[in-house]
């Protein structure tokens, strides 16, 4: 079976790349082991850049509409509120972080990915090698598939990464968080806040449909209801928990992001810490990109290389300044006990959000400064 692009992996930076690609007329195939999306939610954070891109397409009012537009984050620590990080004054048509759980971002894309001619979805499909040819690649699956180029698309475990041989780099941080959504009892209404305590950081931040994410860092996989309490006095109940997962955040870059016809895109070529909800929208970014280098190969006839190139620089670029700044913010919060939380309440509270680079943290956070 003959395709101009194959696309391994139906996440979120997959099935925005088929539908940037499925616009520009290119013949799509997108191979995808799971049957069906996930229930789990993960990433909820779309930031301004994304959204433009989904405005390309003509989705951004719909992802709207489906989630909660969060304009301001509020930072608590030892001695109080300390300030907050307001998004009503940046640049742009979007200003504002939307908060849309992962599975909704998936669904909305897939949608739209039905209506487009050019683009093929497969489900239960498990890609077992991929072989470059001198016209293209062969991918084994079930079948075998035959593409110009193809995509891997197919998170931070990738095993085309590793049917490729890329060499990687990981970076544990050595920090445990706990997540659930609640239905929200609390008055935070659309507002995101942030507490550093010296006990661990806890995160709370608003999802569509009457509820609310709940992050709190720990050693263990503890309940984090007692944890939200001692810290942050909030009430939670058992009675209004929908869901809950721990994570390990960690870090992990790649050498290179292409080899001849194979392109590295999101988790695949990339994981950074969630914390900041960067990983996803960088992702995105490099959906954008690689859409503009394979329309330029494909429909302009421009020589391969010298765009897959271009293509590995800019990305690589961007997600090592987005993964530092990750790991910047991270590791700030996650600070404990009662001497460090007070330095890290001085430095909120006089430097960062009422100081001199006050101004400069709502694009910051809003990847609005990152490489484009």
């Amino acid at each position: 079976m003959k395709h101009e692009v194959i696309i391994i992996g139906a996440g979120p930076v997959g099935l925005l790349l088929g539908l940037l690609l499925g616009r520009r007329g290119i013949q799509v195939l997108i191979l995808e082991q799971r049957t069906e999306l996930p229930r789990q939610s993960q990433a909820i954070g779309i930031t301004p850049p994304s959204l433009e891109i989904l405005d390309t397409l003509g989705l951004a009012q719909d992802f709207v509409q489906q989630g909660v537009c969060i304009h301001d984050c509020h930072v608590h620590g030892l001695t109080g509120r300390l300030g907050s990080v307001s998004f009503r004054e940046i640049a742009g048509d979007y200003r504002f972080i939307l908060s849309l759980p992962q599975r909704e971002t998936m669904r909305l894309l897939e949608e739209a990915l039905q209506q487009e001619r050019t683009v093929q979805l497969i489900r239960g499909i498990e890609v077992s090698a991929v072989l470059s040819q001198d016209d293209g690649v062969l991918v084994r699956a079930t079948d075998e598939f035959h593409a110009s180029y193809v995509i891997a698309c197919d998170g931070w475990r990738s095993r085309v990464r590793e049917m490729l041989g890329v060499c990687t780099h990981r970076r544990d941080y050595g920090c445990k968080f706990v997540m659930g959504d609640f239905t929200d009892r609390t008055v935070m209404g659309d507002e995101a806040h942030l507490f550093f305590t010296p006990q661990g950081a806890v995160e709370s931040f608003p999802l569509s449909a009457g509820r609310r994410r709940w992050i709190v860092q720990t050693d263990e996989e503890v309940d984090l209801i007692p944890q939200v309490r001692q810290r942050t006095g909030v009430l939670l109940s058992d009675a209004d928990r929908l869901n809950v997962s721990a994570f390990a955040p960690l870090r992990l870059d790649c050498d290179r992001l292409h080899q001849n016809r194979v392109l590295l895109c999101g988790d695949a070529a990339h994981v950074m810490s969630p914390i900041g909800g960067q990983g996803m929208n960088t992702g995105f970014a490099d959906a954008a990109c690689a859409a503009e280098a394979l329309h330029a190969i494909l429909r302009f006839g421009e020589k391969a290389e010298r765009w897959l190139q271009t293509y590995e620089y800019i990305r690589q670029q961007a997600a090592r300044a987005a993964a530092t700044r990750a790991e910047w913010g991270m590791g700030l919060g996650i600070w404990r006990g009662v001497a460090r939380s007070l330095l890290r309440d001085f430095l909120f509270r006089q430097v960062l959000l009422h100081g001199p680079l006050a101004q400069h943290l709502p694009p910051w956070f809003a990847m609005q400064s990152l490489p484009r």
